[in-house]
């Protein structure tokens, strides 16, 4: 029976800039250890500090079901609008999740974004989106890939992570151009379908779980698969390889004019 194997992700400790950048020239995901240590964030948002400082405040969630994002491939993300407080609960309810908050720093008060650094390895970059991302136990996020550099931070819990370069493309059966998701792959890596998705099995990955205070590097247009050891908050900091900064203004304007979140 064929099944998927991975090596490890490569973890170094706090690099400076320029031994980051002799390493991100690699092309490969990347773990930061203790660049976050200053970060009052980490360890400091739980689900219940959440819920005490900004029970109150509303915002939009992904639907979940069968522990992943919802995809419909003409509309793309099914969206819901929940507050912090009814988010939580859900949270620590148990069971199957039924949202994923994803939410742009900027849409928090600014007591708890100065509790947010800005990782050096991007503090030049021109084009910066920052996300905050808060998962249910077992939420997943389904393989795809992303334009633009990341870096993301672990503030709390734990995730795991499979990563495959993006000449894996033709393993990985990906949604076709004219979908409303053509950076998804059809595959789900929970149940891997070897029938359905034959040429998976040639696919060579790498994996890591990410610990509360690591800093993950993943490069431009690698594919990625994620999925909530426990509650999970994380933190993401998106920018363009300069080469792509047209590239990326143009799909977020179409994105955006499809009525399809960014």
């Amino acid at each position: 029976m064929p099944s998927l194997s991975y090596t490890p992700v490569r973890r170094v400790h706090r690099p400076s800039r320029e031994a980051f950048a002799a390493l991100a020239r690699a092309g490969e995901p990347l773990v930061l250890e203790g660049a976050l240590d200053d970060w009052p964030a980490v360890g400091g948002w739980s689900p219940e500090a959440l819920r005490a400082r900004i029970g109150a405040q509303r915002m939009q969630t992904y639907v979940v079901e069968n522990r992943s994002v919802v995809l419909d491939p003409k509309r793309g993300f099914r969206v819901e609008t929940l507050s912090v407080a009814d988010y939580v609960e859900r949270v620590l309810a148990g069971g199957a999740p039924t949202h994923y908050l994803r939410a742009p720093l900027e849409a928090f008060p600014s007591a708890l974004r100065e509790e947010i650094g800005v990782p050096e390895y991007c503090a030049n970059a021109l084009y910066v989106r920052r996300n905050v991302w808060f998962s249910a136990p077992d939420t997943v996020s389904r393989l795809h890939f992303d334009l633009l550099h990341n870096l993301i931070a672990q503030l709390h819990g734990e995730k795991e992570f499979l990563f495959f370069p993006f000449r894996e493309r033709r393993n990985l059966y990906p949604h076709s151009l004219w979908s409303a998701m053509p950076q998804f792959s059809h595959v789900d890596l929970e149940t891997p379908d070897f029938q359905a998705f034959p040429r998976l099995a040639a696919a060579k990955g790498q994996r890591c779980v990410l610990r509360e205070g690591d800093l993950l590097y993943l490069p431009s247009r690698v594919w990625h698969h994620a999925r909530s050891v426990g509650p999970s908050i994380t933190v993401n900091f998106w920018w363009p390889p300069l080469a792509m900064l047209p590239l990326t203004l143009l799909s977020d304007a179409y994105k955006r004019a499809r009525g399809l979140r960014v």
